[in-house]
């Protein structure tokens, strides 16, 4: 199993809750697509808090969606998709700036919990 984790910057006529509120949005339409398009076995949303701990800095993403696949080679025929291309990819136009998106592909070692 691969986790994907896609930090994700909200596009800059934007502010933060216009961005949530469009990402939810996004969302159901992913999970619109037909039955068996979309490769995810687990998909979760990280919002940011206002929190801060002082002396330690924060990163400056607007959110970060998680994404479990059974390997890279599904996500990339998902990422590479005529679906995602002309559908999703088309529709994060409406809220993310792309260009600052980054992706993080993982397994997991889980430690304790």
């Amino acid at each position: 199993m691969i986790k994907i984790s896609i930090f994700l910057t909200r596009r800059a006529d934007l502010n933060h809750e216009e961005f949530v509120e469009y990402w939810q949005k996004h969302t159901a339409l992913i999970t619109s697509l037909p039955g068996g398009e979309v490769p995810v076995r687990r998909y979760v949303q990280l919002l940011p808090t206002d929190d801060e701990i002082p002396g330690i800095r924060t990163a400056a993403y607007d959110g970060v969606a998680e994404v479990w696949v059974d390997s890279v080679a599904d996500a990339a025929r998902w990422f590479t998709s005529d679906t995602y291309t002309t559908t999703v990819a088309a529709d994060e136009e409406n809220f993310l700036d792309r260009s600052q998106t980054r992706f993080l592909y993982a397994t997991e070692l889980a430690i304790f919990g």
